[in-house]
C-alpha cells in the first residue's frame, strides 16, 4: 500500500514538471512573439518617422519657393502658372515626383494626373491657392490675387512587420502654407562714406580717373622702375646712403620680402590675421613715389575691444609658438610675419629702427596691441631672450607716425652677409610703414626722429618722415624675393602710364594674368558691388503691389527718391519705368565720400517710410528698412539723439561715442513706428555689435559680406525673408 502511495506520487510529480514545461514554452513563445511585434513596430515606425521628416522638409521647401512666384498661379490658357510649377520643382528635387504613374496629383481641388481615385495612388500631392484668392474682388478678376498657396503631401509608407496585425501602408502625411506679403514699403539706406571707394584689403589702391571709362580705374600699386622685362631698381645692388660717418639702409615695409599668412580670400577663416598692403595718399606714410604706402595687421578692429575678427598677438605666444590670441574660435592662428632680406656693406655694429603706429582708437583694454614683435634670422633678439622688448608704440592717429629703435645692444655684423628681419604685429590695425637699419645708436630707445641727428643734414629731402626718395639710388634699394617678382600682385599695372609695369603676360598662375584682379586690388571700388546689388533687389520688387525708396548718407544723409510710386501715382500709372527712372537713376549717380551719418541714415529712412505728407508711406503696408555700411558711426545727426547712454559702455563725448547712441536712438524710433530693419555690413571694418543691435531691436536680421561678391545673395536671403513666411 505504501508503494503504491509512493509510485502514485511521483506520477503526479512527473505530471506537474511536464505541465510546468509547457507553460514555460507557451509563455517563452509569446513573448518572442509580443517581441517581435515590438520589434516590428519599431521598425516600422522608425521608417514612418523618417519619411515623415522628409516630406516636412519638402513641403516647407516648396511652398517658400513657390510663394516667391505669386500671385502668378495660373496661365492665360487656365494652365498651373508659375507659383504651382515652382512648387513642383522643388517637390521633384526632394524626391517626390509629381508626375510619377503612382503619384496623384490635385490641384486646386482639381485632379490632374496618376491614379484616378486615392486609394490607388501610393503618393498624393495637392496644391492649393484658390482658396487664398482676394474675395473682394469680382470673381472674373480673382484669379492670380492669390498671396499663399499649400503645399500637402501624402505618402503611403510600406511595413514589413505590422503586416501582421493587418496593415500593409502608414500614410504620412505633412502640409505648409506660405505667404508672399504684398502691400510693403521699403527703403534702402545706403553706405556712400569714402572707405565704400576702397577696396576692403587694400585701401587706397584703387581710385577712379575722369580719362578712363567708368567702372576702369587709376591703379596705383608699387611703381616697378625698371626694365619691363628685367628687375626693377629697387632690386638693384645694395647701397648705403652715407652721412655723418653713418651709414644707412632704408626699406619701405611695403616691400617684404615675404609674408608668412595670405590675404586670398577664398583661404580666408575668421580671425586668421595677416599683412597685408595699403596706399593712402595723406597719412604721412612714406613711399617711393608720392602716395604713401605701408602694411597694417588686418582685418581691423581688434576681436578683444569689440565683436570683430581683429586678433591681438601677444609677445608669449610668438615667441612659443609663432600663434595670435587663442581665445577666439579655432585659434590659436599663426601670426602674420613679414620677413626682409638684407645685407650690410661693411662690418660693424647695427641698429634697428622702424618707423611705425597702433591704432588711435579702439584699444586693447589690457593695452598690448601696442607692440611690434620682431626677430633676427630666426633666433631672438637680445640677452634677456625675448621678443620686441622695448617701448612699443603709443596709439597713434594719421600723420603721428614715431621712429621706435628695436635693440639696445648692436648686432655685430660681417659685411656682405645676408640677413633676415622679421615682423609680427601685436594688435589688429597695427601698421609699418618703414625700416632703417644704421650703426648709429641714435640716441636712447623710444626716442622720436630726432634722435636720428644725422639725419637733420645732408638728408635726401627736406624731412625723414616724409621723403619719398624718388629718383635715389640708396633708398629701399637691395630688396629680394617676392619684392622682385614681376607676377606680384603688389606691382599690378596701368597699361601706359610711365613708371607702373605693363600687365605681366607670362604668370604661372591665374586665373587672369592681369594681376588687378588678384584679391588685393579684387572688386576695388566695393560700392560698385553693393550699388549693383541694390537695384538687382530693386529690380525684383513688383510696381503693382510694393513701393521702393532710396537714402544715401555719408557726412550727412539725404533723401533722393521717396517711395514710388503707388500712393503718388496710382496702380494704373506705376510702372517698371518708374522705378527705372526714379529709384535705379538714384542709385546709380551714387558715389562715394564724406563720413559715416548712420544715425541720420536711418532717420532719413523713419521720414521716407511715414505716411505723413509730404511722404508717401501706406498705412496698411509692412514698413521695411534696409540698412547697409561698411564702417563705424562717427557723425551725429542732431543733439537730442546722444542725450541718453544707450549703448553699454559708451561713455564719452566725442562723435564716435555720441554717434553710437545716436544709432540706437533712431532703430528704437524706427521700431516705434512698426519698422523693421535688415542690417548689412561689408569687409570685415563694420561695426557688426552694433548693427546686430539694430536689427534686433526692431525684428529684423543682420548679415555680414566679408567680400562684395556675396552681396547679392545676402540680398537673396533679405528678399525671401521680407516677402515670404510659412504662416501654417
Amino acid at each position: 500500500m505504501k508503494a503504491t502511495r509512493e509510485a502514485t506520487t511521483t506520477q503526479s510529480g512527473e505530471r506537474r514538471e511536464h505541465t510546468q514545461k509547457g507553460q514555460t514554452l507557451i509563455f517563452v513563445g509569446i513573448s518572442i512573439f509580443v517581441l517581435l511585434i515590438i520589434i516590428g513596430l519599431g521598425v516600422d515606425l522608425g521608417l514612418f518617422y523618417v519619411e515623415r521628416v522628409r516630406i516636412t522638409r519638402a513641403v516647407d521647401a516648396a511652398a517658400l519657393a513657390a510663394a516667391a512666384e505669386l500671385p502668378f498661379e495660373q496661365t492665360d490658357s487656365g494652365q498651373m502658372g508659375a507659383a504651382p510649377q515652382r512648387a513642383i520643382e522643388f517637390l521633384l528635387e526632394n524626391g517626390y515626383d509629381a508626375f510619377d504613374p503612382s503619384t496623384r496629383l490635385v490641384w486646386n481641388g482639381a485632379y490632374v494626373s496618376g491614379p484616378e481615385t486615392e486609394e490607388q495612388a501610393t503618393t498624393i500631392i495637392e496644391l492649393d491657392t484658390a482658396s487664398f484668392r482676394d474675395q473682394t474682388l469680382p470673381p472674373a478678376q480673382q484669379v492670380n490675387s492669390a498671396d499663399r498657396i499649400r503645399v500637402r503631401v501624402l505618402r503611403r509608407v510600406p511595413v514589413i512587420f505590422m503586416r501582421f496585425i493587418g496593415f500593409t501602408t502608414i500614410p504620412a502625411v505633412a502640409s505648409a502654407t506660405a505667404e508672399n506679403i504684398n502691400n510693403l514699403d521699403i527703403v534702402i539706406v545706403f553706405d556712400r562714406s569714402g572707405s565704400m571707394e576702397f577696396d576692403t584689403l587694400c585701401y587706397g589702391c584703387w581710385a577712379k580717373n575722369a580719362a578712363i571709362p567708368y567702372p576702369g580705374g587709376n591703379l596705383y600699386p608699387l611703381p616697378w622702375r625698371g626694365d619691363a622685362n628685367g628687375p626693377p631698381q629697387h632690386c638693384g645692388a645694395t647701397t648705403a646712403y652715407s652721412t655723418g660717418g653713418y651709414q644707412y639702409y632704408f626699406i619701405e615695409a611695403e616691400e617684404y620680402s615675404r609674408l608668412s599668412n595670405p590675404y586670398d580670400r577664398f583661404l580666408y577663416t575668421y580671425y586668421y590675421t595677416y599683412w597685408v598692403m595699403q596706399r593712402e595718399p595723406n597719412d604721412g606714410a612714406s613711399g617711393r613715389d608720392s602716395r604713401g604706402a605701408y602694411i597694417e595687421h588686418m582685418p581691423y578692429v581688434d576681436n578683444e575691444a569689440s565683436d570683430a575678427y581683429g586678433v591681438t598677438c601677444r609677445q608669449s605666444d610668438i615667441a612659443s609658438s609663432g600663434s595670435c590670441y587663442s581665445n577666439v574660435p579655432g585659434g590659436p592662428f599663426p601670426a602674420p610675419r613679414a620677413d626682409y632680406d638684407f645685407t650690410v656693406l661693411n662690418s660693424g655694429s647695427y641698429y634697428i629702427w622702424v618707423r611705425a603706429q597702433a591704432p588711435s582708437t579702439w584699444p586693447n583694454p589690457a593695452g598690448i596691441d601696442r607692440r611690434l614683435f620682431w626677430s633676427i634670422d630666426g633666433g631672438t633678439v637680445n640677452s634677456e631672450g625675448d621678443y620686441a622688448r622695448g617701448t612699443g608704440y603709443n596709439g597713434a592717429s594719421a600723420n603721428a607716425w614715431r621712429w621706435r629703435r628695436l635693440n639696445d645692444t648692436a648686432f655685430n655684423w660681417q659685411a656682405g652677409v645676408n640677413h633676415v628681419l622679421s615682423l609680427w604685429p601685436s594688435g589688429a590695425g597695427f601698421a609699418v610703414d618703414r625700416i632703417v637699419i644704421t650703426n648709429n645708436p641714435g640716441g636712447a630707445e623710444g626716442g622720436t626722429t630726432t634722435n636720428l641727428a644725422p639725419l637733420d643734414a645732408n638728408r635726401p629731402c627736406s624731412d625723414v618722415n616724409q621723403c619719398s626718395g624718388r629718383g635715389s639710388s640708396y633708398w629701399a634699394n637691395g630688396r629680394t624675393d617676392w619684392a622682385c617678382n614681376p607676377c606680384d600682385a603688389r606691382f599690378a599695372g596701368h597699361p601706359g602710364q610711365t613708371g607702373y609695369r605693363e600687365m605681366e603676360p607670362n604668370c604661372s598662375y591665374g586665373p587672369n594674368p592681369d594681376r588687378r584682379y588678384d584679391d588685393i586690388y579684387d572688386d576695388e571700388q566695393p560700392i560698385r558691388a553693393a550699388l549693383e546689388a541694390a537695384k538687382r533687389f530693386v529690380a525684383r520688387l513688383d510696381p503693382r503691389y510694393d513701393q521702393i525708396g532710396y537714402v544715401y548718407y555719408s557726412s550727412s544723409a539725404s533723401i533722393r527718391s521717396e517711395l514710388q510710386c503707388l500712393r503718388r501715382l496710382g496702380s494704373n500709372a506705376c510702372t517698371p519705368q518708374v522705378i527705372t527712372d526714379t529709384v535705379m537713376a538714384q542709385i546709380d549717380q551714387t558715389y562715394a565720400g564724406g563720413s559715416t551719418d548712420i544715425g541720420g541714415g536711418i532717420k532719413a529712412g523713419i521720414q521716407v517710410l511715414s505716411t505723413q505728407s509730404p511722404h508717401y508711406g501706406r498705412p496698411g503696408a509692412a514698413h521695411v528698412m534696409i540698412l547697409m555700411t561698411d564702417g563705424r558711426a562717427n557723425v551725429v545727426p542732431d543733439t537730442q539723439c546722444y542725450q541718453q547712454d544707450l549703448w553699454p559702455d559708451n561713455s564719452g563725448s566725442t562723435n564716435e561715442v555720441r554717434a553710437r547712441d545716436c544709432v540706437i536712438y533712431y532703430a528704437q524710433q524706427a521700431r516705434n513706428n512698426s519698422i523693421v530693419i535688415y542690417t548689412i555690413t561689408l569687409g570685415t571694418s563694420a561695426d557688426f555689435e552694433l548693427m546686430q543691435a539694430v536689427a534686433d531691436l526692431t525684428g529684423g536680421v543682420h548679415r555680414n559680406a566679408d567680400r562684395p561678391e556675396k552681396l547679392n545673395e545676402i540680398f537673396d536671403e533679405l528678399y525671401e525673408r521680407i516677402f515670404l513666411r510659412l504662416v501654417d
